[in-house]
């Protein structure tokens, strides 16, 4: 049981796939709380297996929406939040709990996160800084898709690139089908946020939006380094920003022509 209090948060939905792996990287805390939009698989009995605190909420496409209320859920007074196919290495959480010892005004920490595809770790896919531990009550989220959490009380630090295997391991897809279904669903959910950006279509940004994501992500983050897996990923990436796109124009050229058959 850990001694400081640690609360981590887990929204899931149909997440059997390696959430038993999940619990276990986590099964110290003080409490796991998972948040399940009505699963329909193991997700629920695997985690009676740990001992969580179990809440629900309604299934509403993508998981930020209902993150406030998972964290709302939790009793600690630090919450680290991850997703079932995430894991938490010992050495990060090692260094989480003397973090919450050491911590002065700083409540909110970003952690790095490696990304496996294919049974690979991608150098391309590294995050360096995702705002995932703060002290309850210090971070919240906006509904909006692919939101980080906003900062409300203290400082911002980062874990330094010398603390060796301190990272988070996300294991992204389970194959390039799931991944092509959640491109699908995803980019629906990003016309939205395109509206209330009143954001409109480019032709130039059509061609140069997803070049430059693959551009950035094979040859700036190395992912050319990462063999087959890295090609089929950064062209993975490029195509989610040219879908994105395509379906802003079709929402548009819709608006301008509802009369015509579609």
């Amino acid at each position: 049981m850990d001694d400081n209090k640690i609360s981590v948060v887990i929204n899931t939905l149909n997440a059997e796939r390696i959430f038993e792996k999940c619990l276990e990287s986590v099964k110290n805390a003080y409490e796991i709380v998972v948040c399940d939009m009505h699963s329909e698989d193991r997700t629920i009995e695997i985690a009676q297996k740990f001992g969580c605190k179990i809440c629900y909420h309604e299934r509403c496409g993508y998981v930020e929406p209902a993150r406030n209320y998972a964290i709302s859920q939790a009793a600690g007074e630090w919450i680290l939040v991850l997703d079932a196919d995430e894991l938490v290495t010992p050495e990060l959480w090692e260094y989480l709990k003397n973090f919450t010892k050491n911590d002065k005004n700083n409540t909110v920490l970003e952690l790095p996160r490696e990304t496996f595809i294919i049974g690979q770790k991608l150098r391309c896919m590294r995050q360096s800084k995702l705002a995932r531990f703060f002290k309850k009550g210090c971070a919240e989220y906006s509904n909006a898709i692919h939101e980080h959490p906003h900062v409300l009380e203290g400082n911002m630090v980062h874990i330094p690139r010398s603390a060796k295997n301190c990272a988070i391991m996300h294991y992204h897809i389970e194959c390039i089908h799931s991944y092509i279904e959640k491109l699908n669903r995803y980019t629906d959910f990003e016309q939205d946020r395109f509206k209330a950006k009143k954001k409109k279509f480019s032709t130039f940004r059509l061609i140069t939006r997803p070049l430059y994501e693959f551009i950035k992500c094979y040859f700036l983050k190395l992912g050319f380094l990462d063999g087959k897996a890295g090609i089929i990923m950064c062209f993975l990436n490029a195509q989610y920003k040219f879908v994105q796109l395509a379906k802003l124009y079709e929402t548009e050229f819709k608006e301008e022509h509802p009369d015509l058959i579609y």
